[in-house]
């Protein structure tokens, strides 16, 4: 109960609204055109959030999923022409004191390692990142990247607790028990487990 009233406490004093640096998302098609090159992502600040960093620092893994769709312009309507999804994952290592970067695309998993701060754990997955996702037949076409950040989902939040008490298994008479019902979805939320969700289109580029 006493672990339940100090998250709480962290909840509270949270400020209102967190001040951070201004999120940027770019998507660079190449000069000639996307038919033989996909596209270059780039980031900046996704983690500049003072409350997901707060919550990194605490044990709280932050989830970064990208989708790139790729959209072909129609007479009436635009055509949804393909799209590719990837992942990236933070979280922090107490026992070390470093932050670890994965990113995982279908099958291929891309292990960054351990960096000190936030910030240069971020510089890892901010460098431009070139997406396999190209037009299969001429036309007028158009990137939209839309970026979800996730600080905390609700599977995420129990593991962390039983994690932050030290156990591996289930523990009877704690606060686990509440948090899986109404209250869990409470505290997800406003620790920081809504998503935060940015888009951006590349410019037009026509396939010939």
């Amino acid at each position: 109960m006493r672990f339940l009233v100090a998250l709480l406490g962290f909840v509270w004093a949270s400020p209102l609204v967190a001040q951070r640096a201004q999120v940027k998302l770019d998507v660079a098609v190449p000069q000639a055109g996307a038919a033989q090159e996909g596209p270059s992502v780039t980031v900046a600040n996704l983690l500049a959030n003072s409350k997901t960093r707060e919550l990194l620092r605490n044990g709280f893994p932050t989830t970064i999923h990208f989708r790139l769709e790729l959209w072909r312009e129609g007479s009436v309507v635009n055509d949804l022409s393909g799209r590719s999804d990837w992942d990236v994952f933070v979280f922090y290592d107490p026992t070390a004191k470093v932050y670890n970067v994965v990113r995982r695309m279908g099958n291929t998993h891309e292990n960054f390692g351990t960096f000190a701060t936030v910030t240069s754990a971020e510089a890892q997955f901010d460098a431009p990142f070139r997406v396999p996702l190209r037009p299969a037949r001429p036309g007028r076409y158009y990137y939209n990247l839309v970026v979800d950040v996730q600080s905390l989902s609700e599977s995420d939040l129990d593991a962390s607790l039983q994690w932050l008490r030290g156990s591996t298994g289930p523990v009877k008479g704690n606060p686990i028990t509440a948090l899986r019902s109404g209250l869990g979805t409470f505290l997800s939320r406003v620790l920081g487990g809504g998503k935060q969700e940015y888009q951006q289109q590349s410019g037009r580029f026509v396939v010939h």
